[in-house]
């Protein structure tokens, strides 16, 4: 096969040998081209789809800032009935949003995002329920975090999430290493000491919370004493006052129902949490 290219070779013209040259030459010059064409389309697609994203996520910040403010404002009224079109306004656009987010996210896989970003997304999908599929944008964020504490600031709503999730042995498990960092942080130079101090404490009760919520009781007592033994460290009275009322109210709450439950009295079986206590 070698010896027969030779042969031809060496039988064509000079005529020949030049139009042969010239036609390799623009086939390359084609080819480099195409290539260029594809890559330059492929990185303006990226690029729009980057603005889009970041757009996206624009949008979902002040859409949680805006329910947050109108939480505020209307404190227990924001649930009521008066106020259901103003909920329902906020959820659709939040919903809009993040399902562009998610989609950009997931076609696009080399989008530039940072910590905060993947904690936006994760928040936003974990305040809809969808505790599973935030845990990968607040894995994301646990790793790509540059400070000791925006770590464990992700890591805390990351051990939340996947105890929401169905797996509350990591999960507490990731928050409690959240409390640890969080106090290792109160002794290192740079980081103030009292916020530090206070953010450990609120990790014990959010720790508290979502285990109660989601019906994990095994170490409710044990997470509720580590709590309260870390409330006398705060040194800001009032937030001090707000931990020990919040203490006094989770206890209630992981006080067993002294009232027949309603399994008790027909004799049904008692069945498992449902997807809407989350």
């Amino acid at each position: 096969m070698f010896d027969w290219l030779i042969q031809s070779w060496n039988q064509l013209t000079s005529k020949e040998l030049l139009t042969l040259v010239v036609s390799i030459c623009s086939f390359v010059l084609a080819f480099a081209s195409f290539a260029y064409t594809v890559r330059s389309k492929r990185r303006d697609a990226n690029a729009a789809a980057r603005n889009d994203f970041h757009s996206c996520i624009s949008k979902i910040s002040e859409i949680r800032s805006e329910r947050e403010e109108k939480e505020r404002e209307l404190k227990d009224d924001f649930e009521s009935l008066e106020h259901r079109a103003m909920r329902a306004r906020l959820n659709d656009k939040l919903r809009i949003y993040l399902s562009k987010a998610v989609l950009l996210r997931t076609r696009y896989r080399r989008l530039d995002i940072s910590s905060f970003e993947n904690l936006l997304l994760g928040a936003a999908l974990a305040d809809q329920g969808r505790y599973t599929a935030s845990l990968r944008y607040y894995r994301r964020a646990v790793r790509l975090s540059a400070d000791s504490a925006d770590k464990a600031l992700a890591m805390r709503v990351y051990g939340r999430a996947m105890i929401g999730a169905g797996y509350p042995w990591l999960g507490r498990r990731k928050m409690l290493k959240a409390t640890r960092l969080f106090s290792r942080l109160s002794n290192t130079r740079g980081y103030d000491r009292d916020l530090m101090i206070y953010e450990s404490t609120e990790t014990y009760s959010r720790l508290v919370r979502i285990e109660l919520r989601c019906g994990y009781l095994d170490h409710v007592q044990e997470d509720l004493n580590e709590f309260e033994w870390s409330i006398p460290k705060i040194k800001h009275a009032k937030q001090r006052q707000s931990m020990e009322e919040l203490l006094t109210k989770l206890k209630k709450e992981s006080q067993p129902d002294p009232t027949p439950s309603h399994s008790e009295t027909t004799g049904a079986q008692p069945g498992g949490i449902s997807p809407g206590s989350l």
